[in-house]
């Protein structure tokens, strides 16, 4: 359908995330919405159309913290930034790994706070290793002085450098190095938080869009024809499936036909409008694969 109508439909469905950053001065905000605009699935905005927000704490959660963040009425995810320095003061403690230290502080304060917490290394999330950075780390790595160390510290600070050096002595390529900075920085966590905590979101613009769409469909059957067909009933479960997995509530996974039919009967109790749509697009997924009584 090329129907200008269902295209504005559509292009609100498609929209990413909307996301705004807060928090006290000096805690890493801008450092944090730049991370999150270059992971390439959120748009971070700074105007009252957000769909959730990010706030942004600094080592605790502050008393004026918990003011701000019960102020907000959208879903809201806590970022511990500068995760690097509990790293370094810490790691000793935590043979796991360096960013483990940054995870049990959060889990710590989201046991004292009831808040979703997720750790950050911010000045890691939006490093890039040019030529001349890429030079100097090997020229570092090889213990030969630097004419760009200063740059180094401002771009991956201690931490960073130090990682990078240890990985480079180890043979590791620039992109591997890109990599292993990017999964110590745990910029990704933090956007799977979000799309978790947008699920309810994604999940709302699809009940809009249908509810949009019947009206459109009153004077135009292809319109219905849509609605009933199979890709939009799954379409409608599986943003069902995430917005229940979102709340914690476990759903059975698995494309075969008797996989299809558990999960329908599964969910055949649950009144709810996400329960009825899991329900209606497992049986239309279990009758595609052949599933008989």
């Amino acid at each position: 359908m090329r129907d200008p109508r269902c295209a504005a439909i559509a292009e609100r469905l498609a929209t990413p995330l909307r996301v705004a950053v807060s928090g006290r001065a000096g805690v890493g905000r801008s450092t944090v919405a730049k991370a999150l605009a270059r992971a390439g699935s959120l748009a971070v905005t700074t105007g009252s159309d957000a769909d959730l927000h990010v706030y942004v704490i600094a080592e605790v959660v502050k008393p004026e913290d918990r003011v701000a963040i019960g102020a907000v009425t959208r879903p809201v995810l806590t970022v511990l930034t500068k995760a690097d320095l509990i790293a370094t003061t810490e790691a000793g403690r935590y043979p796991q790994g360096p960013t483990s230290a940054a995870r049990t502080r959060c889990r710590q304060l989201s046991d004292r706070t009831g808040l979703s917490i997720e750790p950050l290394v911010g000045i890691l999330a939006v490093a890039t290793l040019d030529d001349e950075l890429w030079t100097g780390l090997r020229a570092l790595a090889d213990g030969r002085v630097t004419e760009v160390q200063e740059r180094l510290v401002q771009e991956l600070d201690l931490f960073g450098i130090a990682q990078a050096t240890a990985a480079i002595r180890l043979g590791a390529t620039r992109t591997e190095v890109i990599a292993l900075l990017r999964r110590l920085s745990c910029i990704d966590d933090v956007v799977h938080a979000i799309e978790v905590l947008g699920a309810q979101v994604r999940y709302q613009r699809v009940l809009d869009a249908v509810a949009d769409l019947e009206t459109l469909a009153v004077t135009d059957p292809r319109v219905g024809e849509f609605l009933c067909s199979d890709d939009t009933v799954v379409a409608r479960m599986m943003a069902a499936v995430d917005i229940v997995e979102a709340r914690g509530i476990p759903v059975y996974r698995g494309d075969t036909a008797d996989a299809h039919l558990r999960r329908a009967m599964q969910w055949r109790q649950d009144k709810s409008l996400a329960g009825s749509d899991i329900v209606r697009g497992s049986l239309r997924l279990w009758a595609e694969v052949g599933g008989t009584v």
